[in-house]
């Protein structure tokens, strides 16, 4: 068996629930529900395959957790299983299970491990509207279970199959002429400068890019695939071609996501162009809008005015972006500047585990992108960029990055902390609980609570770098024996926030020695706590005004009474785009609103909208909030806006909220 044991297995179910690598069932025969699990298991790219075990009931009303049923057949299941895994597939699937005794009763553990590219994908037999093949028999992992794969969706699969990556392919009416020429000079200039006798610089243009597998050739004219677009591509014919591949920064003055419709960044900056020069004047936005502290080299008397973020980190951070990046996923990459930390947000999950981000070796979804940064000195191939970013950041006194990446929805997710995560303030507060002689991970572990909110499993692991039972045992001590966290959500959702007398923090004078400069910005947190304390509640009051639906357009509210029961996604997506435009807006709220069960909902649409890049969260660092909502996002506004039918009510109705709103803040004046 493969990493984790039975009794691991039935831990992890009992204190998570049901994860994307791990299936339980009864097992009273190896029926289909079965075998499209083993097909999604075979499937699903960089899960590394899955655990199903057989004879382990799901949590009912009587049992809240995941309970050793037992079965009695267990020599027949197994012969079965291993015929249906020959049988029933194009291609025979070799499955690892053995019969185990758990809690004294005998339980199949099965290990499917993930079919390499070629061999994908893992497809039924038989004819079409069977239960197993009613689209294209090809089934893979979702968030809630298994599914069965559209043609759009087995793309990817095939894709890896012939060998080739997306940024290989070529883009139907890509021309030679869609390549910037000073684009491929600035190439030139910047290798010469790394490696003067590159070979490669000797030759053509044309056939220096076919060198870099930049171009091919198609009835004798040279067409540039992705990868040669996205290096060397004029922006209009980015915008073309690859209109969602862009960097939209944004500067928001809070610690939170904006959601005045009038007034939603404070700072807006689209980055259209090839990466070449796309990667030097991200970096230089990061860190123009950085705080910069002084500094005096040992021996110099000159002073220097250094970014809060060391630069190399900076450039670590935009590379990685765009160099890993699914380029499949039409979705621009997210940089957002919070008031405390810096958050980095694209398409496409770390292929190398989430616990072994950092360690040596790189796995690389765009192999030509990353050859040619790494022969330009803007990346490193090694695997080592992480631990590099770790370390300058500990010698900055700074915050490790959090890293959340996510197979199932496609995202990955980088968050640089613009503070220290156990400054002077937050040993300060943490006095209070002296008594408790907390460790340092205990300590961090109620730091990140207070300032996010909540904290779940994976926040936590990311800052302490414990495994996810450690993590678990951790948070259930601060939960059962401290009694400082209160626990929510259950299974994979749960979460912890803190306990209701430790809720507002204590703000001692904590500043006075740390300089003018601190002591100032102590005084400017502290008043930014008490603007804080009444966004908060302000925020309940708009809660309470979103429970009450008349306040929708009218537009809309007939939009919502003319869905069907069995209402699509072309109807529905809509609606919902709308609804989370003008406020976030609680699955379960949206569930009531629109009549749908509240997990149909979430599984087969919210986070298929969220992996499209037309809804995020509202707090996207903990994703188990209790207080978890949806936003649409800039490019969900535009997708709404392109509806037939639906574009002018939208604008209309903007129009109506937006002169609302300013009827409202002249009122409040008049008032003052």
């Amino acid at each position: 068996m493969k990493e984790l044991t039975p009794d691991q297995l039935l831990t992890q179910l009992r204190q998570f629930g049901e994860c994307p690598r791990i299936e339980a069932k009864k097992g009273i025969e190896i029926g289909a529900s079965a075998m499209q699990t083993v097909c999604a298991f075979a499937n699903e790219p960089g899960l590394g395959g899955g655990f199903l075990l057989l004879g382990v009931a799901e949590p009912d009303g009587q049992r809240g957790h995941f309970q050793v049923c037992g079965i009695s057949n267990a020599d027949k299941l197994l012969n079965d299983l291993q015929v249906n895994c020959r049988e029933q597939f194009e291609q025979p699937i070799s499955v690892q299970a053995e019969i185990v005794l758990l809690e004294g009763k005998k339980v199949i553990c099965v290990f499917v491990p993930e079919l390499e590219p070629a061999a994908k994908p893992c497809t039924f037999k038989g004819k079409f509207d069977s239960r197993n093949k009613r689209k294209t028999g090809v089934w893979r992992r979702g968030l809630n279970g298994d599914y069965e794969c559209s043609q759009s969706e087995l793309e990817p699969l095939l894709l890896a199959k012939s060998g080739m990556g997306y940024e290989q392919v070529l883009l139907p009416g890509a021309q030679w002429s869609d390549l910037d020429p000073s684009a491929i000079s600035l190439y030139r200039f910047l290798r010469a400068k790394v490696r003067p006798e590159a070979e490669e610089l000797q030759a053509s243009d044309e056939e220096m890019l076919y060198a870099l597998s930049l171009l091919e050739m198609q009835e004798g004219l040279w067409i540039p695939n992705v990868a040669g677009l996205l290096l060397f591509g004029k922006p209009l014919s980015l915008r073309r071609l690859l209109p969602a591949v862009r960097v939209d920064y944004v500067r928001i003055a809070g610690t939170q996501w904006v959601e005045d419709l009038d007034q939603r960044f404070m700072t807006t900056l689209d980055i259209r162009e090839p990466l070449l020069r796309l990667i030097p004047k991200l970096e230089a936005t990061i860190l123009d809008d950085l705080p910069r502290h002084f500094h005096l080299d040992e021996g110099s008397t000159q002073r220097k005015d250094r970014p809060l973020l060391p630069q190399k980190v900076v450039r670590e951070a935009v590379v990685n972006a765009v160099m890993h990046r699914d380029y499949r996923v039409h979705q621009p990459t997210l940089v957002v500047r919070y008031r405390n930390r810096i958050e980095i947000r694209n398409a496409g999950y770390s292929l190398k585990p989430e616990a072994m981000l950092g360690e040596m070796g790189s796995k690389l979804r765009n192999p030509i992108l990353s050859a040619v940064l790494y022969d330009l000195n803007f990346a490193e191939t090694k695997g080592s960029g992480i631990r590099t970013m770790r370390r300058l950041l500990e010698h900055a006194g700074l915050s490790a990055p959090v890293f959340h990446t996510n197979v199932m929805t496609n995202q990955f997710q980088a968050t640089y902390l613009l503070h220290q995560l156990l400054s002077e303030e937050h040993l300060c507060w943490l006095k209070q609980f002296s008594h408790f002689h907390l460790s340092s991970h205990e300590a961090k572990a109620l730091i990140l609570t207070k300032e996010t909110g909540a904290v779940d499993n994976a926040g936590l692991r990311a800052i302490t770098g414990l495994d996810t039972l450690a993590t678990s045992q951790l948070l259930g001590r601060l939960h059962r024996q401290y009694h400082l966290l209160i626990q929510g959500g259950a299974g994979p959702s749960t979460y912890y926030r803190l306990a209701e007398s430790f809720e507002v923090p204590s703000r001692a004078a904590s500043h006075g020695d740390a300089g003018d400069l601190d002591a100032n910005a102590g005084d400017l947190d502290a008043n930014a706590g008490d603007l804080d304390a009444n966004a908060g509640d302000l925020d309940a009051n708009a809660g309470d005004l979103d429970a009450n639906a008349g306040d929708l357009p009218e537009a809309l509210k007939k939009r919502i009474n003319r869905l069907s029961a069995k209402a699509r996604k072309e109807s529905l997506w809509p609606v919902i785009l709308w609804l989370c435009l003008l406020a976030s807006r609680k699955s379960e709220w949206l569930a009531n609103h629109l009549g749908r069960k509240e997990k149909h909902l979430r599984a087969n649409h919210l986070s298929q909208m969220r992996k499209q890049g037309l809804l995020t969260y509202r707090y996207s660092e903990v994703v188990n909030h209790p207080e978890q909502a949806y936003i649409t996002t800039e490019a969900g506004e535009a997708w709404l806006r392109q509806q037939e039918g639906i574009a002018n009510d939208v604008r209309k109705a903007g129009e109506i909220q937006r002169h609302k709103s300013r009827e409202g803040q002249q009122g409040i004046k008049k008032k003052s």
